[in-house]
């Protein structure tokens, strides 16, 4: 006797749903209406569950398809799995979120000119004026760099990921033993990082992870 997909228990579904990549999710969503709500309550990894979030709020945003035809014209394909191991092999404990991005994320769904996909130099009057800078994860191969964190007088190893027209750096920290580890981090100072908010000298802005940041900077 055989079974058709729709005889599979529930139970079945949420364990394989819980398994799928970001681009798995997305297109199982559009299977149809059963498949979306089981996705809703698959207990899919907290990483991989804020970007699918993510990318289903874009998609929903206006200036999403404004900024496609630039993003579809400058984009190149690159080895995923390569980029990850590149950072690894220069010791790299990469954040959960980040990882998961890289190798999962869909390339057409690039925002804000932040993709190692797209060109490492300057962005600007692409995205209605949401982001000017350089996108330095566009640099190929990665290179995994080093800031001063002041508090513990030493340097602590981070990726860089964004540059602005200003003396702004955007850092994702990997070290465990600041407390910083997995946050995102904008200095006005290229220099060093105090690792705490500072108001409104803007010293240096904190998101709590590499999503929010994303998020924030849509």
């Amino acid at each position: 006797m055989s079974l058709s997909f729709q005889s599979f228990p529930t139970e079945l579904y949420l364990e394989l749903f819980s398994h799928f990549s970001i681009k798995d999710l997305i297109a199982s969503r559009g299977a149809c209406h059963i498949w979306r709500k089981l996705i809703c309550q698959a207990d899919v990894p907290l990483s991989r569950r804020l970007l699918l979030d993510l990318y289903l709020k874009l998609i929903e945003d206006e200036y999403f398809l404004r900024t496609r035809p630039w993003v579809l014209k400058n984009l190149k394909d690159f080895d995923r799995e390569a980029y990850v191991d590149s950072l690894v092999q220069q010791g790299a404990n990469l954040p959960e979120d980040f990882r998961l991005w890289i190798l999962e994320w869909p390339a057409k769904a690039a925002i804000a000119g932040i993709w190692p996909g797209l060109p490492d130099d300057v962005v600007e009057g692409h995205f209605n004026g949401r982001m000017a800078g350089r996108n330095v994860l566009g640099i190929l191969p990665p290179q995994l760099s080093s800031i001063l964190f002041v508090p513990q007088k030493r340097c602590i190893p981070a990726i860089c990921l964004w540059v602005g027209r200003t003396p702004e750096t955007v850092w994702l920290p990997l070290d465990e033993e600041s407390g910083l580890y997995g946050k995102v981090i904008m200095c006005s100072t290229r220099g060093d990082l105090y690792g705490v908010e500072r108001g409104e000298d803007g010293i240096d802005e904190i998101d709590e992870n590499f999503v929010m940041w994303l998020r924030a900077m849509w």
